[in-house]
């Protein structure tokens, strides 16, 4: 059982690797990283009310795209990976101790690069 997956079983695995959802998850990833820059750099005494409000929306959007990023590339982790088992058992401890930005990382180094290969086959299938 991982991080969301209650929602993530109820979503098939097709959509898991289409371009929409490797669309949402850069997103989210973008999110991520930059309210950890946002935060790190803000000093909370020299801001004023409005900046403080977009950090706080901000922080919304970084707490819902911390669970859609991990729980979906837990999901993909488990029901799609084709890497070896070594890579898989990395990766594994990478997702439970590197949390979202573990995630971030798997969607970077591997979730994307096999979407997008798995998407140039397709394309290429198709236009044959």
């Amino acid at each position: 059982m991982y991080p969301g997956s209650f929602i993530w079983r109820r979503i098939g695995d097709k959509w898991l690797v289409s371009k929409s959802a490797a669309a949402g998850f850069a997103v989210a990833a973008i999110i991520i990283l930059g309210m950890t820059v946002a935060i790190i750099t803000t000093e909370p005494q020299t801001i004023g009310s409005v900046v403080r409000f977009f950090l706080g929306i901000g922080g919304i959007l970084a707490a819902v795209s911390v669970f859609f990023l991990w729980g979906g590339m837990w999901h993909y982790w488990e029901r799609s990976d084709s890497s070896s088992l070594a890579a898989r058992r990395a990766w594994f401890f990478g997702l439970v101790f590197g949390l979202w930005y573990g995630a971030v990382l798997y969607y970077l180094l591997v979730y994307l690069p096999n979407t997008l290969r798995l998407d140039a086959m397709h394309t290429r299938s198709s236009q044959q």
